[in-house]
């Protein structure tokens, strides 16, 4: 038998297409699910094949527009479909979609090809570039307004004016640069992030001390919102990662869940590990993320509606450094109160750093 022919060889082909791609039977059932849609979905390829394409690959469109349906109505392919897709972790990723027909060598229909590709990344740009034209139209304008006014009164009222007056709007002035100069380091921080520029030095880490350490020095932050601290994990294996850049990753979790808070309540950091990865958890017991914004909380430039400072830099920073890794960063809201973010970092790197780079 020619081994071009064996399946081990259409397996590899499969794997090797730099797109989630799922064959489908004739009543939907998946037979066949590649690397790429293992790692979009995060559903193994055995927990998905014999399994309902809805329950594995379910996105905002199948309810209204199924492209599955589309092809099997038309016998028409579908191409360029986007969609929502809320995959096992609660990432919320932006996919386009094509879906075809199979046919066996006699013409004979025998199933349904779907594939999928993710574009998240590409339209988190488009989004951040909106909200980085916002930011300079908006929140530049207005300091650079109010300096250009106090410096013309100085220039024009100099001589008459007081010099408790005139104090006070060189503050004023001072303060709107410093306000500016922050906006501009941001923007700093966002070129850096997006040039892929994340240097990490590896080294073996107990992550559950290097958690424990950054909890005691956010005690006294955490005791003025009435807040208490626990660290939930037990003693595990050092994994390889860069200690640095992840205590900037969990300082951020930590700051936003005190800094959210709106009454006394508990924040708990949990560690869990599996055979192939350790899953990190910071829950909070503050109101939650409004739903429409889940999809854009990672986005450089994302302003969460309850706050009125910041750029929203400090999660895009966390999703490029847990990325640059190798790992996956989700949130969702807790069934009882507050937010749950996910930090998912593999304890080998390899191949999962090869199927980050395919997604971005």
């Amino acid at each position: 038998m020619d081994s071009k022919n064996t399946p081990f060889f259409r397996n590899l082909i499969l794997d090797s297409i730099p797109v989630a791609m799922v064959t489908m039977d004739a009543d939907f059932k998946i037979t066949s699910f590649n690397n790429l849609a293992e790692h979009l979905t995060g559903f193994s390829a055995a927990e998905a094949i014999g399994n309902s394409c809805y329950k594995i690959l379910h996105s905002s469109k199948c309810d209204t527009e199924c492209p599955l349906q589309t092809v099997q109505e038309y016998g028409e392919p579908s191409t360029g479909l986007e969609a929502e897709f809320v995959n096992r972790f609660h990432e919320h990723i932006q996919v386009r979609i094509g879906t075809a027909a199979i046919e066996d060598n006699d013409g004979s229909f025998i199933g349904y090809l779907e594939v999928i590709e993710d574009i998240s990344r590409e339209k988190a740009l488009e989004r951040e570039k909106n909200n980085f034209q916002f930011m300079v139209a908006h929140d530049m304008k207005s300091p650079l307004v109010a300096m250009q006014g106090l410096i013309r009164r100085l220039r024009e009222q100099h001589d008459a004016m007081s010099v408790t007056k005139r104090d006070e709007y060189l503050r004023i002035i001072g303060e709107a640069g410093e306000q500016i100069e922050a906006q501009v380091m941001d923007f700093l921080e966002y070129s850096r992030q997006t040039s892929n520029k994340i240097k990490l030095h590896m080294e073996d880490t107990d992550l559950p001390q290097l958690i424990d350490k950054l909890l005691l020095r956010h005690r006294a932050q955490a005791a003025e919102k009435e807040q208490t601290l626990r660290l939930d994990s037990y003693a595990m294996q050092k994994i390889k990662v860069d200690p640095r850049q992840l205590q900037r990753v969990f300082e951020n979790l930590l700051d936003n869940a005190i800094k959210f808070a709106h009454k006394a309540g508990e924040i708990v950091i949990s560690i869990r590990e599996t055979e192939k990865e350790v899953l990190v958890q910071v829950r909070d017991c503050g109101p939650g993320i409004a739903v429409e914004e889940l999809p854009f909380i990672f986005d450089a430039f994302h302003q969460h509606k309850s706050s009125s400072t910041g750029h929203g830099l400090g999660l895009a920073a966390v999703r490029a450094i847990v990325q640059e890794h190798g790992g996956r960063v989700a949130v969702k809201n807790s069934q009882k109160q507050g937010a749950v973010f996910s930090v998912r970092l593999p304890k080998t790197g390899d191949m999962s750093k090869l199927l980050h780079e395919n997604r971005v």
